[in-house]
C-alpha cells in the first residue's frame, strides 16, 4: 500500500515519514508533496491508495484538491490535516468523502491508530474487489462451458438448459434471442509450427475483434473455437438484430482481410432464434458447410444462402446417382453423365454450364464421402485431380476426363465398403436358409452349390460375419429345437434326433451334451 503526504510544512512531513508505523500500517511507499501541483504529479504517475493532507495550504487548499481527486475519479482514501477546527473545512471534508479530519499539533499515536482503521478499511475494500473480480471471471468461465455445451451438443433441451441457466446464475448474461456467426477459416494459415505462443495471440486477437463487434460488452465468452470436419470454426453469439449483425459482419471482413489475409473461407449468419435453439441452427450450418463451395472470405446470410439454392435447380439428379455408387455401377453412372453434360452443353452454351455441373458433382461426391467416412482432400489434393480440375471447364472432352477419373476414383475408394455389405448380404441369406432347412443334411458343399461360392469362401465370410463356424452355428440351432421338443412333447430321443437334421442317436447325444452338459435324457428328466 502506497501512501502521499501533502503539506506545506516541511517539518511536518519530515516528522510523518519518520513516525509513521509503517509495519503497522502496511506501508511499501511513502511519497511527499509540499503543494497540490506535485500531489498532481505524483497521483497520475503512481498508484496511490491514502492521501495525508493539508487544508491549509498556498494557492489551493486541501478541498479544492480533494475535489480534484474524485472528478479524476482516482481511487483513494483522504485524510485531513489541519491547525483550525473551522466547520467549513469539516463540512468540506465529509461532502468530498474525507475518510478523517485531524487536529494538529500532531499526536503520532492518534494519527497511527486513525491511518490502521483506514487501511484496514482499504485492505476490505482491496479484497471484497478481487472477490467480486475473481466471480466475474468465474462467472464468464461458466457462460463460455454454457456456450459451449449449446453449440457442440445440439441435443440438450430446452428444459435443461433452463435449469443449468438457474444453477448456474447465469440468467442475467443470457439474453432471450441470438443471431448465431459462424465463421470457418482455413487451418493451416492458422498453423504457426513451432510458434505456438504466436498462434494462441493470434486466435486471442480474433476472438477479441469477434467479441467487439456482436456484443455490447466485449463478451469473450460468447466466442467458442472448436474442430470439425477437419476444419477450425468460431462460433459467435450475436446479440444484436440479424439486420445490425450482418452491417457488424461487412466490418469483421474488412477486418480480417486487413489482419488476417486469406483466413477466412466463408461465414454464415443465422437469423434471430431463442438461446436454446442456436445449437440447431449450427448444425444445420455445418451440414451446409460439408458441401459448399468457399467464398472467399464472404459472410453471408445462411438463409439467403438457402433461398438461392432452392431457386437455383439442380443440374444432376442426386437421387439416381447415389443409388448408382451405392450398388458400385460405374458404366450406368459414367453412361447418366455423359448424357447429362451433352444436355448441358446443348442448352446452356456456356462455360457456366460446365462449372455448375462441375461444382454440383464435386458437391454431391464430397457429401457422399463424408458419409462413407472417406476423406475427400485425399482426392482434391491428387497432382494429377488438380491438373484436370484447372482445365475441366475448357472443352466438353476436358471435363469428360476430369469426370472419368473423379468417379473411378470415388468408387475405388468405396469398393472394400460395397464388398462388405455384399459379403453380410449373403450371410444373412444364408442364416435364412439354414433357419428354413436345418433339419436337412446342410454343410459348406450343399450351401456352396446353393450360393455359387466355393466352400472355404462361404465358410471363411460366415466366421468373419457372424463370429462363429458354420457347423457350430448349425448344431447350436438344431440342440436350440431339440430342447422345445424335449420340453413340450412326448416324443422318443431318436425321433427328436431325427427331426432336427441328425442321421445317428450317438452323434445327436453327443452333441446335444456339448452344448447343454447334459444327455437328452437326463435333459428331458430334469425338466
Amino acid at each position: 500500500m502506497n501512501l502521499l503526504i501533502v503539506d506545506d510544512e516541511i517539518v511536518t512531513t519530515q516528522v510523518l515519514e519518520e513516525q509513521l508505523d509503517r509495519e503497522l500500517l502496511s506501508i511499501d511507499q511513502i511519497y511527499v508533496a509540499y503543494n497540490t501541483s506535485m500531489a498532481r504529479d505524483i497521483l497520475q504517475k503512481n498508484k496511490v491508495e491514502l492521501i495525508l493532507c493539508d487544508i491549509e495550504m498556498p494557492k489551493e487548499n486541501g478541498i479544492h484538491f480533494l475535489k480534484w481527486v474524485r472528478e479524476q475519479k482516482i481511487q483513494t482514501e483522504v485524510i485531513f490535516l489541519t491547525s483550525h477546527e473551522k466547520f467549513e473545512y469539516a463540512y468540506g471534508a465529509v461532502q468530498n468523502g474525507a475518510a478523517n479530519y485531524l487536529l494538529k499539533p500532531i499526536d503520532m499515536n492518534k494519527i497511527n491508530q486513525t491511518l490502521l482503521r483506514v487501511t484496514e478499511k482499504i485492505a476490505w475494500k482491496q479484497k471484497t474487489e478481487e472477490i467480486r473480480e475473481y466471480w466475474k471471471i468465474g462467472k464468464r468461465k461458466m457462460v463460455r462451458y454454457f456456450w459451449t455445451r449449446v453449440l457442440l451438443e445440439p441435443g440438450v433441451q430446452k428444459q435443461g438448459l433452463e435449469e443449468e441457466i438457474k444453477q448456474q446464475g447465469i440468467a442475467e448474461e443470457i439474453q432471450e434471442k441470438y443471431c448465431v456467426v459462424i465463421l470457418h477459416l482455413a487451418s493451416g494459415k492458422l498453423d504457426f509450427g513451432k510458434e505456438k505462443e504466436q498462434e494462441s495471440i493470434y486466435k486471442f486477437a480474433m476472438e477479441n475483434i469477434l467479441a467487439e463487434a456482436f456484443t455490447e460488452k466485449i463478451k469473450m465468452e460468447n466466442v467458442i473455437c472448436w474442430e470439425e470436419n477437419k476444419g477450425t470454426y468460431l462460433g459467435i453469439l450475436s446479440e444484436f438484430s440479424e439486420r445490425e449483425t450482418k452491417e457488424r459482419a461487412a466490418q469483421v471482413r474488412n477486418i480480417f482481410e486487413k489482419y488476417f489475409p486469406d483466413v477466412l473461407q466463408i461465414g454464415y449468419i443465422s437469423p434471430s432464434v431463442p438461446f436454446y435453439e442456436a445449437g440447431l441452427e449450427k448444425e444445420k450450418i455445418m451440414e451446409y458447410d460439408k458441401t459448399h463451395i468457399y467464398d472467399e472470405g464472404e459472410i453471408k446470410e445462411f438463409m439467403a444462402l438457402l433461398r438461392e439454392k432452392a431457386a437455383s435447380g439442380h443440374i444432376l439428379d442426386e437421387d439416381y446417382i447415389l443409388q448408382c455408387l451405392n450398388k458400385g455401377s460405374r458404366v450406368s453412372t459414367m453412361e447418366y453423365l455423359q448424357k447429362t453434360l451433352q444436355h448441358v452443353k446443348q442448352t446452356m452454351h456456356s462455360v457456366e454450364g460446365f462449372r455448375n455441373f462441375q461444382v454440383e458433382l464435386t458437391q454431391l461426391v464430397s457429401k457422399y464421402l463424408h458419409d462413407k467416412k472417406e476423406n475427400m482432400n485425399s482426392v482434391i489434393r491428387d497432382p494429377i485431380y488438380l491438373k484436370l480440375d484447372m482445365n475441366a471447364v475448357k472443352s466438353e472432352f476436358s471435363m469428360v476426363q476430369w469426370m472419368s477419373w473423379l468417379m473411378n476414383k470415388v468408387f475405388d475408394l468405396t469398393q472394400e465398403e460395397r464388398k462388405e455389405k455384399t459379403e453380410k448380404k449373403i450371410t444373412d441369406q444364408v442364416i435364412d436358409y439354414i433357419r428354413e432347412h436345418y433339419t436337412e443334411d446342410i454343410n459348406r458343399n450343399t450351401l456352396s452349390e446353393r450360393f455359387h461360392f466355393s466352400p472355404e469362401y462361404i465358410g471363411k465370410m460366415f466366421r468373419k460375419d457372424i463370429g462363429t463356424s458354420l457347423n457350430d452355428y448349425i448344431n447350436s440351432l438344431r440342440v436350440e429345437k431339440a430342447k422345445h421338443l424335449l420340453e413340450n412333447t412326448n416324443t422318443k430321443v431318436i425321433d427328436i434326433a431325427l427331426e432336427v437334421g441328425f442321421d445317428t442317436l450317438p452323434y445327436f447325444s453327443s452333441v446335444f451334451k456339448k452344448y447343454t452338459g447334459v444327455s437328452p435324457a437326463e435333459f428331458r428328466k430334469r425338466e
